[in-house]
């Protein structure tokens, strides 16, 4: 049974294949580098995107410059579903959710480097601040896995004691892992853990399905529902520092999923005047959301089951993933319009990276 959403390693690679030096960045008080920012102005002459096809047990690779085409797949483990490539750029993880692995790619050289067995049916992963430690979240399995870049070695997880189905992590709360609850009878959807006291905190939130961060960081937002045929068009808005709720609103007539988050879905994000993004189940359509105001602006209609989104920084474009229809969305960051769509059976995870 799947929820919301619709061992050793194989290799031990030193560095993947003509990957890009990653940028240099000052570690933080807590040990932890903050994140890269978004170039105005990229060094990359073209976007290499990776999209999983749940049905597919493989990764389909896209290039694009003035326009997108598929090039490659990647074969990985049964029932590949959510991406995250780290924020060096160096590596793509995904969870292979019907085989109780993470396939490890090298993006550059196009093919899986490694394969870890973790918990029960993994879901959603994220990365640390600076790209060595990558964090599975299981739906079966009451751990957080922990996994060593470069090693690809299984360190000592998380024990969180609920099964998970959503991560988030921020520039701004760098030890902090938010996650969401799912196949469990306890109350209390979304909680946190500090990584370095290993405390769990919980919010007074029912009924969760994602977590992310506004884009000024500033609240966390949760979704609700998750199952494709329960649309709800709720949200919540709490406060991370205090961990209270702010506010309870509704989309009427949506039924919102995801956004783009750090740590998962891309190298790059989009400029900070960019609205903020929402996946809806029912339009389908991708929302541009005004966070303060809590109110949709716009929308693009996309296919139906619309998931994930990543940002192209040199076409300025956002990449749009729909699973029903099998297609990647590519719309105009400026005009909202949709410049075309890519066929890629079941898409769901996206990420991207810069070739030099």
């Amino acid at each position: 049974m799947l929820a919301a959403c619709g061992g050793a390693p194989s290799a031990v690679p030193t560095a993947p294949s003509g990957a890009p030096e990653p940028p240099s960045s000052a570690p933080t008080a807590a040990g932890v580098a903050a994140a890269p920012p978004t170039p105005a102005a990229t060094p990359y002459r073209s976007l290499r995107v990776f999209v999983a096809s749940d049905m597919g047990d493989a990764i389909y690779v896209l290039e694009g410059g003035a326009s997108f085409s598929v090039v490659g797949q990647i074969t990985v483990g049964k029932m590949p579903h959510n991406l995250a490539v780290s924020p060096d750029g160096r590596w793509i993880a995904t969870g292979n959710r019907m085989a109780n692995t993470v396939s490890i790619v090298d993006p550059y050289a196009m093919k899986e480097i490694a394969r870890v067995a973790v918990g029960r049916q993994p879901h959603d992963l994220t990365w640390s601040l600076d790209s060595t430690l990558l964090f599975v979240g299981h739906e079966r399995d009451t751990i957080i896995a922990r996994i060593e870049a470069v090693t690809w070695k299984p360190l000592t997880p998380l024990v969180v004691g609920v099964p998970q189905h959503d991560l988030a992590l921020s520039a701004t709360r760098p030890n902090e892992l938010f996650f969401t609850v799912t196949n469990s009878m306890e109350a209390d959807h979304l909680r946190v853990i500090d990584l370095v006291t290993s405390r769990i905190t919980k919010f007074k939130v029912q009924d969760v399905h994602d977590v992310f961060f506004t884009p000024d960081q500033s609240e966390l937002w949760t979704t609700s529902s998750g199952y494709v045929g329960v649309p709800s068009d709720r949200l919540v808005a709490s406060d991370p520092e205090t961990r209270t709720v702010k506010a309870e609103f509704r989309l009427a007539g949506r039924y919102p999923f995801h956004t783009m988050k750090h740590g998962r879905d891309g190298s790059f994000y989009p400029p900070a005047e960019t609205p903020m993004l929402l996946a809806d189940h029912l339009g389908p359509s991708l929302l541009w959301m005004d966070p303060k105001e809590r109110r949709v602006i716009d929308e693009t209609k996309v296919g139906p089951e619309p998931y994930h989104s990543t940002y192209d920084p040199i076409g300025d474009r956002i990449l749009v993933t729909s699973n029903k229809d099998g297609n990647v969305w590519v719309i105009d960051r400026t005009t909202h319009k949709v410049l075309q769509t890519v066929a890629v059976r079941a898409a769901h995870g996206i990420v991207a990276v810069g070739l030099p």
